[in-house]
């Protein structure tokens, strides 16, 4: 038996289509008890705000199997209906059954739908709104889910400017509420299922606050290894890393482990290459005699240092990423 949403002519099925690297588990749609609302807080008319982009973050950005959204609701791209009017379109991305990463500790019971755009300066177009209540009075056809809530009204997630828009008012049949504003930033953060640093500081992260603030902060937070319940500091790292905006920057000199500029890669030679082993050597990532030359050690000491702190950038290449990476993981180290 399908579902009433399949028949939406805005419904675009994706299944299995998006990038991935891996699976969820499919805990059953009778699980679900609620309809999570997000938005992406990129703006909607954007060539990044459709779920192919999502996806792509998630998977590269966040190291998820796959996008953590089960529905996305593109208003860049129009879909006309059997009565004429325009309708934003719908990609489905998993059944509704699958435990995706999107609420942390409450994916299990938890749905998630994601009109992408950014909603604290936008305004919802109707045929946006046309697809949200037309969607939602779906998901109540088939039985999917008990409630609505938006990502900043599930438990420890307070604190996230998602989603900013009366989803409730969109669903034209319930009355309108209050929208519920993001908390004051929390010092300290407890790690939910799916967190990473990545995902922490990245779309609908808190507003200033870098992956190298949340590293330099944590010196002790390996972020391949992130548990559930965890604690680790929010925005008590904020500027930890990244300097406080009119601060002159220090000069690379005045450090005891200057980085260099540029990109070094396979078979550069210099005293930059020099600097660079001597950083990594520092902060445990050891490249052998410190020659100067950048030959299969190097690339090696890069490589895993990379996969601990750009997962998604494992090349063996030393660019402006990692030099990022690294100079916030050596003032972790209190160099």
């Amino acid at each position: 038996m399908g579902y009433s949403f399949e028949k939406l002519p805005q419904l675009v099925d994706m299944r299995g289509k998006l990038p991935s690297n891996g699976s969820y588990v499919n805990v059953g749609v009778n699980a679900k008890t609620t309809r999570v609302w997000h938005h992406s807080l990129t703006n909607s008319d954007l060539a990044g705000s459709t779920a192919e982009a999502f996806a792509r973050f998630h998977v590269t950005g966040n190291g998820w199997p796959g996008i953590g959204y089960h529905f996305v609701v593109e208003p860049k791209n129009l879909i006309k209906g059997p009565d004429g009017r325009m309708r934003a379109r719908i990609v489905w991305a998993h059944d509704p059954g699958v435990k995706s990463y999107h609420v942390g500790n409450s994916n299990k019971q938890a749905v998630g739908i994601c009109v992408a755009g950014d909603y604290r300066s936008e305004k919802l177009a109707e045929a946006t709104l046309l697809t949200i209540s037309e969607l939602h009075a779906a998901f109540i056809r088939d039985g999917i889910g008990k409630e609505d809530k938006a990502h900043n009204e599930m438990p420890g997630y307070s604190w996230k400017p998602c989603c900013v828009f009366d989803y409730r008012a969109a669903f034209y049949f319930n009355p309108p509420v209050k929208v519920v504003q993001p908390a004051p930033l929390p010092g300290e953060y407890v790690i939910q299922e799916g967190d990473t640093f990545f995902s922490i500081a990245g779309q609908d992260g808190p507003a200033g606050i870098t992956t190298e603030d949340l590293i330099a902060a944590n010196p002790d937070v390996d972020p391949r290894k992130l548990k559930v319940g965890q604690v680790i500091k929010l925005g008590k790292a904020k500027n930890a890393h990244t300097p406080v905006p009119g601060t002159p920057k220090k000069p690379q000199e005045t450090y005891k482990y200057p980085l260099p500029a540029g990109v070094l890669k396979s078979g550069a030679k210099g005293e930059a290459v020099k600097q660079l082993q001597r950083a990594l050597d520092a902060v445990y990532f050891k490249s052998g005699v410190n020659d100067g030359s950048y030959g299969p050690k190097t690339v090696d000491a890069v490589k895993r240092f990379q996969m601990v702190y750009l997962p998604y950038e494992v090349d063996g290449v030393y660019g402006p990423n990692t030099r990022k990476r690294l100079q916030a993981v050596l003032k972790s180290k209190g160099y």
